[in-house]
């Protein structure tokens, strides 16, 4: 077993919840994040222009 995962608990889960779950954390995260970033930096900036 590689040292990396060492002590992560294996749970198996079927192929479509774990498409939902990537889905989720990856799709949604990777389009709203950025977003979000993007207005706090915004906002950052604009309080000391």
């Amino acid at each position: 077993m590689p040292l990396a995962l060492r002590g992560v608990a294996y749970k198996p889960i079927g192929a479509s919840a774990l498409l939902r779950r990537n889905l989720l954390v990856y799709g949604l995260g990777g389009v709203l994040v950025p977003f979000i970033g993007i207005k706090l930096i915004d906002l950052v900036v604009g309080l000391f222009l």
